[in-house]
């Protein structure tokens, strides 16, 4: 496709299957940030096929599109929050993580660099166990070995697979059970940033999850409350909840 043509030109000479693929692929970038090439290829491969002529579709929305063809993924950045530095991540809305959502988003990259060789774009699997032991050094796992505190797990496993940043496949506590990561977990926060939240944080964590399990449906103690301010970003669509 001629990459000299106007968007209004090249848009009308899609087919009715690549007009259908940008209408998907656009909504699941304002829903939920990104689209990765392991997970979406075909759309994927579309957008990046026309990244110039999609980029013009998102900018009067006040939007960027971010494409790593490394590791195959593809974001939308808010044009008046992306930063000078180019190193650092600019995101859509905010999210604002509880501590445990920050704590466990935190092991999870972690265990993806760690894990991490070859192709950049490959998601990783692990066993739950991995979690829990990554957990564990940090100093928290104690408070993930009750049944409750488990369901407190896959309540932020689900947050973070709502933002393709992690899949469940299984139930977990199941022997077949693992989890899927993305290079997004690379993308969704600055982590030298959340390196700093987690010494600042530490003591909170700590005493956040060395209390006895709530009776399940109790709120959040104040604890996740007050980190909240400090918590990592990631992106969302200005019409789901504010989230980042």
């Amino acid at each position: 496709m001629d990459d000299n043509l106007t968007f209004e030109q090249w848009y009308p000479d899609l087919s009715a299957k690549e007009q259908e693929m940008m209408r998907r692929g656009i909504r699941i970038l304002l829903s939920r940030t990104f689209l990765i090439r392991s997970k979406e290829r075909e759309l994927y491969g579309f957008f990046a096929r026309n990244e110039e002529h999609m980029e013009t579709w998102f900018a009067p929305m006040g939007y960027t599109m971010f494409l790593d063809r490394d590791y195959g993924i593809i974001m939308l950045r808010d044009r008046q929050e992306e930063k000078v530095d180019a190193q650092e991540t600019a995101g859509i809305n905010k999210k604002i993580f509880t501590i445990r959502e920050s704590v466990i988003y935190c092991a999870l990259a972690w265990i993806f660099m760690e894990r991490m060789s070859g192709s950049m774009d490959r998601s990783i699997l692990i066993r739950p166990d991995e979690l829990t032991k990554t957990l564990e050094q940090f100093g928290i796992g104690a408070g993930f070995r009750t049944e409750f505190n488990k369901t407190q797990i896959e309540d932020a496993l689900k947050t973070l697979h709502r933002f393709s940043l992690v899949d469940t496949r299984g139930t977990l506590g199941d022997e077949d059970c693992v989890l899927v990561l993305y290079p997004t977990l690379l993308f969704g926060l600055d982590l030298k940033a959340m390196e700093e939240l987690v010494r600042q944080k530490q003591e909170s964590y700590l005493n956040y999850y060395s209390k006895a399990p709530a009776a399940e449906g109790d709120p959040e103690t104040g604890d996740d409350q007050e980190a909240e301010e400090d918590d990592p970003e990631t992106g969302d669509d200005q019409e789901a909840e504010d989230f980042e």
